[in-house]
């Protein structure tokens, strides 16, 4: 299906449940990853299925009455506020993509990023002590 709302849309899969309010669209919004983030695999269920609807999100609360333009976001967290989103559903075409959308080009791995690798030691750390194991 499409989740489009006045600042973009998204492609993803859905599933029709009683265990929300009739006019909500509940989502696991965390669950999407870019190909390559984290050193998945291109195909990873994350980067195909996965979806955020950060592009159905204004970065910005319209302006104040005093003009101050302030972020959309948890002040303590910083995650977005897509809470209180208005969206428009509709099914996708017949013959489209299996993959959510937008898609992105693959992440590179980041500088030292272990790829193709296990690291030879394995760190740990204790609260309270100081040193390695």
């Amino acid at each position: 299906m499409w989740v489009e709302s006045m600042h973009g849309k998204v492609r993803c899969l859905c599933r029709h449940s009683e265990a929300v309010e009739p006019g909500t669209v509940w989502t696991w919004n965390a669950i999407g990853k870019s190909s390559g983030a984290w050193a998945l695999d291109k195909n990873a269920n994350e980067s195909n299925q996965g979806f955020l609807l950060n592009h159905l999100i204004s970065e910005e609360l319209p302006p104040s009455a005093d003009g101050d333009h302030l972020s959309n976001s948890d002040p303590v967290t910083g995650q977005a506020g897509w809470f209180d989103v208005r969206v428009r559903i509709y099914p996708a075409e017949e013959g489209e993509e299996q993959v959510t959308s937008p898609q992105f080009d693959s992440i590179g791995p980041v500088p030292g990023q272990m790829i193709d690798r296990k690291p030879s030691r394995w760190l740990t750390y204790f609260a309270g002590k100081e040193g390695r194991s």
